[in-house]
């Protein structure tokens, strides 16, 4: 069988480095370093180890069932221990067409307790959905902790983007009131997921990162988060909504099942449509006159405005009756409408079948709401376009006028 040995843990500061070995079955599906770190904007060397690793394992543990292999490490927390096999579960009935193997086996399982004394940590990145959940656990207090993971090494090392979010971030939290903390990781790349995906998930309609690992990833940092500030419950947004089948890893299924050191995990929002999301950030603007600041643009430093997220975000805002879309922080010159244009002939691409159920559901709701549309033009526009012969024209375009490039990739690939 093959395995996978974790066999050194360590805490330098805000630091954590921990090596593993692998058996030589398992070595194309990481990076050569077999290392993998995560980086505090606080203290971690009063966390015990056995929290400490929690992060690597809910990234290693997908990846031991799908490969059927075996975990070896020396401890670890005993609340987390036992959520491992409904946490399984929980898989198998996400991918129900996959199967599941492997196994974990630690030497000493740790009892971590200790007293609350926070409510609430929420994953935040400052998009639709985060911001809606910390509008409706704003009692609370949550204090707001955000994840990047694609570093290679632990280092100072510069990066705009990441830096954006943390200012970025922290206005929010300011506004607000709250505490915000950030951590910097290599767990989106220690994995080579390409890899991954070639083997286990290519054919079955699936991602390892979309499908398997992402908010793994994230709840495993903000749980080492939730034990050094003596936080009950994790908070992560939910991406989707009840009655959208969509397999994605992060599932109130397999993201209230994790469990560690005797905090709980919440994935809040699953019965609110993305529309209804939007609805209550117009309606806590509109109330409260604080601008949002809305951040839904990957790995930009600002949002671009030309994009399809960045368009599905300014149109579900303006099916609320937004008006000015800067106070939600989207910045851009022209006319709107114009951009929207130009976004439906030449990147309509962009709308798969993931993405096309959120316009629809906009669509539908400027439709009810045309009334109080600041920019009903918008509305017109859309009524009157069909969404996915767009998106047909634009692959059809792109193929056209790339064919050359993409002809080289295939062969290069090859």
């Amino acid at each position: 069988m093959e395995s996978i040995q974790i066999t050194e843990i360590k805490v330098n500061g805000k630091c954590v480095d921990i090596y593993f070995n692998l058996s030589k079955g398992l070595e194309k599906f990481f990076l050569p370093e077999h290392h993998f770190f995560t980086e505090y904007t606080f203290e971690v060397t009063d966390v015990p180890k056995s929290i400490l690793v929690v992060p690597l394992l809910l990234n290693l543990l997908p990846f031991s069932w799908l490969v059927d292999c075996v975990i070896w490490l020396d401890e670890i927390d005993e609340d987390f221990y036992n959520c491992i096999q409904p946490l399984k579960t929980a898989f198998r009935e996400l991918h129900s067409n996959m199967n599941f193997g492997g196994t974990l086996i630690a030497a000493k399982r740790v009892k971590n307790s200790f007293v609350f004394n926070n409510q609430a940590l929420q994953l935040f990145t400052g998009g639709v959905d985060a911001t809606t959940t910390t509008i409706r656990i704003i009692d609370k207090k949550p204090i707001l902790f955000n994840t990047n993971g694609w570093y290679l090494n632990q280092s100072d090392e510069e990066n705009k983007v990441y830096d954006a979010d943390v200012s970025a971030i922290e206005k929010i939290a300011s506004s607000l009131s709250l505490e915000s903390y950030f951590v910097k990781s290599n767990f989106a790349r220690f994995i080579i997921s390409s890899n991954v995906d070639k083997e286990f998930c290519n054919d079955k309609n699936t991602t390892w990162w979309f499908g398997f690992q992402h908010s793994m990833a994230f709840i495993g940092c903000a749980m080492v988060a939730a034990y050094k500030f003596s936080v009950e419950t994790v908070y992560i947004a939910s991406s989707y909504t009840f009655g959208q089948y969509i397999i994605c890893v992060s599932d109130p299924r397999i993201d209230n099942c994790i469990k560690c050191a005797g905090i709980s995990t919440i994935h809040d929002g699953y019965e609110l449509s993305r529309q209804a999301k939007v609805k209550k950030l117009v309606e806590y603007h509109n109330q409260s006159d604080m601008d949002m600041f809305l951040r839904v643009c990957s790995f930009n430093t600002k949002n671009c405005c030309e994009c399809e997220k960045c368009f599905r975000s300014m149109l579900a805002l303006i099916a609320e009756g937004a008006d000015d879309l800067s106070e939600y922080g989207f910045y851009f010159e022209g006319d709107f409408l114009d951009l929207l244009k130009t976004f439906i002939t030449k990147n309509a691409m962009e709308l798969d079948s993931n993405h096309i159920v959120f316009w629809n559901d906009i669509i539908k709701d400027m439709k009810d709401n045309y009334e109080n549309l600041a920019h009903k033009d918008v509305c017109d526009y859309l009524l009157n376009i069909d969404l996915e012969k767009a998106r047909r024209n634009a692959i059809l375009n792109h193929y056209k006028k790339d064919w050359k490039e993409i002809i080289k990739r295939k062969i290069f690939k090859i």
